[in-house]
């Protein structure tokens, strides 16, 4: 058998140890090594032999083993689905995390995520399926601009609950502030969580307030993600809507204007304002007898005294920042900078001016067109409360005001002079030199008043009249106006720096429309250099008009989070729903 092996090799090429031989009617089966063949079956002249074996090398062992996914450890299996997930985020055209789902199988593999249909992806979200939002953020980068088109809508359309505000956290969750004083938060084309902004009242069956406005806080060590402002508290809130704090107001106020100031550590600038108004009627029947009169003079100089208290809070700015206790424990500190002026009007809007700005580190503006810096004199240590000193500090916080800049109405005469009410602020971003600290602010032009209030040693700057209000850019480290813009037929409702230096500004009901204005329009104002003369740049045609959003009531951007990517999403609130803009 071996040398009938080595004879059937030598023609075939297949190695001995590869042979299977058979032949009917000369030996059963497969030829089996130490077989001797018969004489007369050797003399035969030919024979007919089945012959199974392959002639090629035989294959080389694999250089890693094969592995299972049962023999896997916890963190070789973390490792290799976040591994798979950048991967696929790297082939994505982008990652809005609010708006997109993540890489796997429920986006890549599902028929409805494949459709050009809209989707429903739950009770609370609609909007176009993910290869569609892909294919529209790739138009949009070859494009360089938005499209106008919403890509998806969230919340309850026919829900009782109107969205007040709107934030963007560091991971990319949108938070929805709505008046039934719940906050929604949603990520991955989902509502990851509702919470609910209890009242101080609480345990006592108070209802939840409404809340008034959100503020996302920059990532750092506390841990925290965004705050909430509603009557009477200002809650602090993880990203996963986990209450880890709660700062009282003053009694009968709520949160006006709230925003976060930039330096690694919490710290969170407020305005209050009154929660509910006087009740007109209260007096309004008169008073029989001596003892009515009385109660009746004695409630008139008791809400007196609470109109004094309510004036003295809208028109101070209250600051809490976390700093080094004893022990080296963080602790908080508060401080209240109120104006040296004691006849300030209430203050309607604040903006931090960033890290890069050397004139001032927050700016208030009141409902008088006076905008007022303020900057930290010094970093003061403990978790004591520093009160305002009356002159235009935060007493021993180390909060000092660093000037004033008036708005006029430029050209009007001082019999006939309108008042300028500074209801909004937003810092732009990516400016060189001073402008990463230019304002832009919203001005709502009143009936004439009899002249211009100014304060003492304010900077006079003037603003071109426009019908309906307008946005006026400001250059805090100048002191001086850049450029307005006017293009709405309605009041402003709402302003947001874009991520490319840019501005979005959001008509009001009878204007409808969200309005795009690049920063090329004002650069060439911000480089000049100063001179006496007062003439404004006036711009009247923004690069884009978006009618897709309709009227909207608050904004937020929404960052892409992939590396090096210029692409982002509007997210607008518009009554009870919020829209994602591409």
């Amino acid at each position: 058998a071996e040398e009938l092996k080595q004879e059937v090799s030598k023609i075939t090429a297949v190695p001995v140890e590869r042979q299977k031989l058979m032949c009917a009617g000369a030996w059963k089966g497969a030829l089996k090594d130490g077989t001797v063949l018969d004489e007369e079956l050797a003399r035969r002249s030919e024979i007919t032999i089945m012959l199974m074996g392959s002639a090629d090398a035989a294959p080389a062992a694999p250089a890693a083993p094969m592995v299972f996914e049962e023999d896997l450890t916890p963190a070789q299996v973390a490792a290799a689905e976040a591994a798979e997930k950048a991967e696929a985020a790297a082939k994505a055209e982008g990652m809005i995390h609010a708006l997109q789902m993540e890489p796997g199988p429920e986006r890549n593999e599902s028929k409805a995520m494949m459709s050009k249909m809209p989707v429903k992806y739950s009770h609370f979200v609609t909007g176009f399926p993910q290869a569609q939002i892909d294919e529209t953020l790739r138009i949009r980068r070859g494009h360089g601009r938005l499209l106008d088109v919403c890509a998806m809508q969230v919340g309850h359309e026919l829900g009782k609950a109107y969205v007040n505000d709107v934030a963007c956290l560091p991971d990319g969750t949108l938070a929805s502030g709505n008046d039934s004083g719940r906050i929604q938060l949603w990520r991955h084309a989902r509502r990851l969580r509702e919470v609910v902004h209890a009242s101080p009242l609480a345990m006592m069956g108070g209802p939840p307030q409404a809340i008034s406005c959100l503020a996302a806080l920059p990532a750092g060590d506390h841990g925290l993600a965004f705050a909430s402002g509603a009557e009477g508290s200002i809650m602090l809130w993880t990203a996963d809507g986990e209450c880890k704090g709660m700062l009282p107001a003053p009694p009968g106020t709520a949160p006006a204007a709230m925003v976060a100031l930039p330096g690694g550590g919490l710290a969170l600038a407020t305005v209050f304002k009154q929660a509910k108004p006087f009740d007109p009627n209260a007096f309004r029947l008169v008073p029989q007898g001596e003892e009515q009169q009385r109660q009746r003079a004695e409630a008139q100089a008791a809400q007196a005294a609470q109109r004094a208290a309510f004036a003295r809070i809208e028109r101070a700015v209250s600051v809490m920042e976390s700093v080094a206790g004893d022990g080296g424990a963080a602790a908080l500190r508060s401080a209240v900078l109120e104006p040296p002026d004691g006849d300030a009007t209430p203050i309607a809007a604040l903006a931090p001016t960033g890290v890069a700005c050397e004139a001032a580190d927050l700016v208030s503006g009141d409902k008088s067109g006076m905008l007022r810096l303020w900057s930290r004199g010094g970093v003061a240590t403990g978790g004591g409360s520093g009160g305002g000193s009356g002159g235009g500090s935060g007493g021993g916080s180390g909060w000092r005001s660093e000037g004033l800049l008036q708005l006029s109405v430029e050209g009007a005469s001082s019999g006939a002079t309108p008042t300028l009410a500074v209801a909004s602020l937003q810092s732009l971003v990516e400016q060189p030199g001073v402008l990463a600290a230019a304002l832009a602010v919203h001005l709502a032009v009143h009936a004439p008043a009899a002249s211009a209030p100014t304060g003492d040693g304010a900077t006079l700057l003037h603003v071109p009249p426009t019908a309906k209000g307008g946005v006026v850019l400001v250059d805090v480290g100048r002191r001086a106006v850049l450029a307005t813009l006017d293009a709405h037929s309605d009041v402003v409702c709402c302003l947001r720096a874009l991520p490319n230096g840019g501005l979005a500004t959001a008509g009001g009901k009878h204007d409808g429309t969200v309005r795009v204005w690049a920063r090329t329009q004002w650069e060439s104002a911000a480089e000049a250099p100063a001179t006496d003369d007062d003439s404004t740049l006036v711009v009247r045609d923004p690069v884009q008009t978006l009618r897709e959003p309709g009227y909207v009531t608050a904004m937020t951007i929404l960052p892409d989070d992939k590396p090096g990517s210029q692409l982002f999403a509007l997210a607008c609130a518009r009554y009870n729903t919020v829209k994602f803009c591409l």
